[in-house]
């Protein structure tokens, strides 16, 4: 009689693991979407975050840029108007630019490396 019970028992446990075979099926999809789901709202989360910092950065920049711009062009102004009250005008303006030039050069040659050209012509790409 517990020959037949176990033969029951394990045909039964047999027929009951082949019906929970699909719910493991989709509780390991749905879990898996829950997983996916959570990282996709991680990697968003992360991106808004770096996307908002980037913008503040930008924004922040630009207006260093023109500030920096405008006190520069306010020092060369008053550079012009200092060299006027001795020289005339076509002598203050060559000396303001030909020092611009200068400074330009300087600056090239100690901001940027030597391999990087000023401009680059545009090649047509070879497919």
């Amino acid at each position: 009689m517990k020959s037949s019970e176990n033969e029951i028992a394990e045909g039964g446990g047999r027929v009951r693991r082949e019906t929970d075979l699909p719910d493991l099926g989709v509780r390991i999809l749905t879990d898996f979407g829950r997983i996916v789901a959570a990282e996709a709202r991680l990697l968003e989360t992360n991106l808004v975050g770096a996307a908002q910092a980037l913008v503040d950065r930008v924004y922040l920049t630009a207006i260093l840029v023109v500030i920096a711009a405008s006190g520069v062009v306010l020092i060369i102004g008053s550079i012009v108007m200092l060299l006027r009250q001795w020289m005339p005008w076509w002598q203050v303006l060559g000396i303001v630019g030909l020092g611009s030039i200068l400074l330009a050069a300087i600056l090239r040659r100690v901001l940027m490396p030597r391999d990087v050209p000023i401009f680059q012509f545009a090649t047509p790409r070879e497919n």
